[in-house]
């Protein structure tokens, strides 16, 4: 009963971004979980993220690596996350030997998730991943899980300076949408439009990442959406965003952010 007690006090500081408190209190109810596996393995998983979040690479690897090896649940992923995470801290040769074992777990042939860590990981892979390569990875990650809010804004500034070290062609159009979610972040929105504007026109890109153009236009149209005078067209956007794309990675995901987007709009101008 304390070890829950302490995970959901741990799990309350995290939206409120007191990262680091929550790390704290993470590893407390982890060592108090000695003989509650299923406390452990949440405990394992939000140390692994706010590591992440803090860009503390080889704790989050570590904590990735034992769900990989003790959780039942998509293990697959799970690895992939140790692999991005081992070579941003800069265990290259680990990480390269982890995402081959990504494909080797991958046993939910429909899963989204797995999917991703699967292309993602072959990918890697096969261009031989750099530390550069990795952390962008690792931001990739926090951005599709919406957790990129929550960092602060040093950390921001140095994925900003990763993200523009990055001159791999395949990785161009994701750059340019995460540089952009990174500025709006900082509330720079007229950097975050102008990167998401060359996510969206890399086509070259978007045969390796067929999610980046729907996303960009999409986050094009919620900044457009914010301001009176482009309401129309960022509305224009989103059912850009919505109609015009199909069959790319998390689909589903971004028609729920959309959706929410236009349903908040029509609160605001009822139709």
């Amino acid at each position: 009963m304390i070890t829950v007690t302490c995970w959901c006090m741990c799990s309350l500081l995290c939206p409120q971004c007191h990262i680091n408190s929550a790390l704290a209190c993470f590893h407390d109810a982890l060592e108090l979980a000695s003989d509650q596996r299923e406390i452990q393995h949440v405990c394992l998983y939000e140390i692994g993220w706010c590591s992440m979040i803090e860009m503390n690479f080889e704790d989050a690897y570590r904590s990735f690596e034992r769900l990989k090896n003790e959780s039942r649940w998509s293990q697959c992923y799970y690895a992939y996350l140790t692999g991005v995470c081992q070579g941003a801290s800069g265990d290259l040769d680990g990480a390269t030997g982890v995402f081959k074992d990504v494909q080797k777990l991958f046993k939910r042939k429909n899963n989204q998730i797995e999917q991703f860590a699967v292309k993602r990981a072959d990918r890697l892979r096969k261009i031989s991943p750099t530390r550069e390569l990795c952390i962008l990875g690792v931001i990739e990650v926090l951005y599709l899980w919406k957790a990129l809010p929550n960092c602060s804004s040093s950390k921001l500034q140095i994925m900003n300076q990763v993200l523009q070290s990055v001159d791999e062609a395949s990785c161009r159009g994701l750059k340019h949408l995460l540089l952009g979610a990174i500025h709006k972040c900082h509330g720079n929105m007229r950097d975050a439009v102008q990167s998401f504007q060359l996510a969206a026109r890399d086509d070259y890109g978007r045969q390796i990442n067929s999610y980046i153009q729907p996303y960009a236009v999409y986050e094009l149209g919620c900044i457009l959406l914010a301001q009176p005078e482009t309401v129309g067209k960022g509305r224009s956007l989103l059912l850009q965003a919505k109609e015009d794309f199909t069959g790319y990675d998390f689909e589903n995901r971004l028609h729920v952010r959309i959706h929410s987007a236009l349903a908040s709009l029509k609160e605001v101008v009822p139709q």
